[in-house]
């Protein structure tokens, strides 16, 4: 099987804030999306796992018992690299340990790149859900000419 892209896996190891937009959409094709506040890659189950408040699972639930297709939108709050990751709905989990950790760490990193910016919210694994999905297509997004481009996808 296809691995992710080497850029995608750089970009995730940056220190500075990524923006993560999720979006599903009904069987009408309405959409909907949410922030996500984290995101891992799992490679020895192949998923991508987003971190979303509770209260917005239970906005998204509902779209995806219909159509299991997902798009995360993940941007670099310093210069504007984006990905877009396509895939699947492969379930959701209660936050473990090492999830909180990671959200704290991603946390103080946010704001020593921003340490004016308004107090970020603290996230506790009460707050938080782990969606996981199935990653079938990344596409590069990045602002310029290239902007669109596939980088990988899985049949």
């Amino acid at each position: 099987m296809d691995t992710y892209p080497a850029e995608l896996f750089q970009f995730l190891e940056r220190l500075e804030p990524i923006y993560i937009h999720a979006a599903v959409a009904n069987r009408n094709g309405l959409p909907l999306s949410c922030r996500g506040y984290g995101v891992r890659e799992h490679l020895e189950h192949e998923l991508v796992w987003i971190y979303i408040l509770t209260s917005q699972w239970l906005r998204i639930q509902p779209y995806l018992e219909h159509q299991p297709w997902l798009a995360v939108l993940l941007t670099s709050g310093v210069d504007n690299e984006s990905f877009q990751l396509k895939g699947t709905f492969a379930g959701c989990r209660a936050l473990a340990e090492d999830d909180c950790t990671f959200l704290e760490r991603s946390r103080n990193a946010a704001s020593q790149f921003f340490p004016h910016l308004a107090a970020l919210q603290v996230m506790n694994a009460s707050d938080c859900l782990a969606i996981g999905m199935k990653v079938k297509a990344v596409y590069l997004q990045t602002p310029g000419p290239h902007a669109g481009s596939l980088l990988m996808e899985r049949r």
